[in-house]
């Protein structure tokens, strides 16, 4: 056997990134807009909801940028463009439309290594703004390295679906919470099935419960670690799922087994199971890639080897989930049997897959 950290993300694609993905911190820091229109006020729409310090150079504003002036979200510079202006900035946004200034701009922030945003001009961009889907303190984004405004868009809207607002409070909970919980549970594996269960359980909640998120968050967390403390003992045990996958795409993933990726400790693999789902697996999660046969298919010995350490170690409180390409499943069902196991349910069009809890021997 194989031993490995989970693949991060490769996607099918084996292009590299025109565009290295990275959120700035711009607190107290200052970012230039220059343009008084309604491009420029597009972007201060966004701007104003950061903690940055915003200048706006330009001869005249629309009547929105000039509501920012006045509720004080924005300093404005009313005179003409001097280089002097761009000093002691961390970024700039160019909205102006005019091609000469942006000119003499871009030559002054090259000269003070300051990145420059040109709005709807790529080429001349030193960084992009992906769209942007916003459940703060949650900030979920969605870039296609320029090449295709639309499609991010409309990415975004369908994830604006997906993700419920009760997202944002759920952060806000464990941001106010972080603290007292690592005090309360030092042992990290502890504090992360911790939050793993508290956040599932959120997510579970959708918007329409909005009793089952309490308002309180110190009384939401208070529970929470009582339940925990009930549930989690010298005697806990972790959970196994064995699944059969047809599908190589994580979109076409039956929903049972993704949940159980995303909280698995360790993940038996045969080795024809994709990257792709793999990766679905948490950055610390370790993998196991199986050893198959000339016929492709796990020797019997091998099989039941696996089966025995997965019980092991969910006995010991970790999740474990097995994962085998179809030709496996010929075969699964007979050491599932072996083993006290019951049988794996079928879904159909996806293969199999079946969650037991760990079981003593």
């Amino acid at each position: 056997m194989t031993h490995y950290r989970a693949p991060q993300n490769k996607g099918q694609s084996l292009e590299n990134f025109a565009y290295f993905p990275a959120f700035i911190h711009v607190t107290g820091k200052k970012i230039i807009v220059l343009g008084g229109g309604d491009v420029a006020a597009g972007k201060l729409r966004l701007l104003c909801r950061s903690q940055a310090q915003i200048t706006v150079i330009a001869a005249e504003l629309c009547p929105d940028i000039a509501a920012m002036r006045d509720r004080g979200d924005i300093h404005w510079e009313p005179g003409p463009f001097i280089d002097t202006m761009l000093n002691g900035a961390v970024m700039i946004f160019d909205g102006s439309n005019d091609p000469r200034l942006t000119r003499r701009m871009r030559i002054a922030a090259k000269r003070r290594n300051i990145p420059v945003n040109v709005v709807d001009k790529t080429d001349q961009c030193d960084f992009i703004v992906p769209a942007i889907l916003d459940r703060a303190p949650v900030m979920i984004t969605i870039s296609t390295g320029g090449c295709a405004p639309a499609l991010a868009r409309m990415l975004r809207q369908r994830l604006e679906t997906a993700i419920p607002s009760s997202v944002s409070r759920l952060a806000a909970i464990a941001r106010d919470a972080r603290k007292m919980v690592a005090d309360i549970l030092p042992d990290n594996g502890a504090r992360q099935r911790f939050w793993t269960r508290f956040f599932q359980t959120g997510l579970n909640d959708r918007n329409d419960h909005p009793k089952t998120i309490n308002p309180d968050p110190h009384l939401s967390i208070d529970q929470a670690l009582q339940s925990f403390a009930r549930d989690a003992g010298p005697d806990q045990s972790g959970r196994v799922t064995h699944a059969t996958l047809a599908a190589r795409d994580p979109y076409d993933m039956p929903h049972g087994v993704a949940r159980a990726l995303e909280t698995a400790d360790i993940v038996f693999h045969d080795p024809g199971i994709a990257a792709d789902i793999l990766a679905l697996a948490r950055r610390d999660a370790t993998c196991i890639a199986l050893e198959t046969g000339p016929d492709g298919l796990l020797p019997e010995q091998a099989r039941e080897t696996m089966t025995l350490q997965a019980d092991f170690f969910a006995r010991q409180g970790s999740n474990i989930v097995c994962l085998y390409c179809p030709p496996q499943a010929q075969r699964l069902d007979n050491v599932i049997a072996l083993h006290g196991i019951s049988s794996p349910s079928r879904l159909a069009g996806m293969g199999n897959y079946a969650m037991q809890p760990a079981r003593e021997l």
